[in-house]
């Protein structure tokens, strides 16, 4: 029994849906699992500028791109500007690349997927609701973080999958269907 995308049962025509949500939330737990990272050897202050910096530098990068396919965002004049916007871009970039000395050049990429997990954010809350977003956002973000935590992702400790962390994803799961179906 095949359903087509928008005459099948609820749950069938939220799976993209359901998929970006913990998209967003895998991403957001790698980012965060490398801010924790550089914030053990630098800490909060430093690993927070590193981040903040590659991640204006990212969102300036796409809206710079917009700009200059025509597509100006509508900010005063002159930040609509494609050109504006790339030398904003570029000067951030800087900033974060000599803000990365003595620890990987990796750890610039924080930033950057914070900015794809913020463009997902937002395309998915204006299709969905507010708790449907949260919902499956939350449930990427503890299936990611229960694999940062599996494999040690950048130097952190490991910590073992168990079955009662397993079931507490499961909960998160159900949440989600909840609050996408509850009334």
């Amino acid at each position: 029994m095949s359903y087509s995308f928008r005459t099948g049962p609820r749950f069938a025509r939220d799976l993209p849906f359901i998929a970006v949500g913990i998209a967003g939330g895998v991403f957001a737990a790698f980012s965060i699992a490398m801010v924790a990272a550089v914030g053990q050897r630098r800490g909060g202050e430093e690993a927070t500028w590193l981040h903040m910096t590659a991640l204006v530098a990212g969102t300036a990068a796409v809206l710079a791109i917009a700009a200059l396919r025509g597509k100006h965002p509508t900010f005063l004049r002159p930040m609509d500007q494609g050109w504006v916007l790339s030398i904003v871009a570029a000067t951030f970039a800087a900033l974060a690349i000599m803000s990365v000395r003595g620890i990987a050049w990796y750890y610039l990429t924080s930033g950057l997927v914070s900015v794809v997990t913020f463009m997902l954010m937002t395309w998915l809350v204006v299709r969905v609701n507010l708790a449907f977003f949260f919902a499956s956002n939350t449930l990427g973000t503890v299936f990611g973080a229960l694999v940062m935590d599996e494999i040690g992702a950048f130097g952190a400790a490991e910590r073992e999958v168990s079955a009662v962390r397993i079931a507490g994803v499961m909960l998160v799961a159900a949440g989600v269907v909840l609050v996408r179906t509850g009334k």
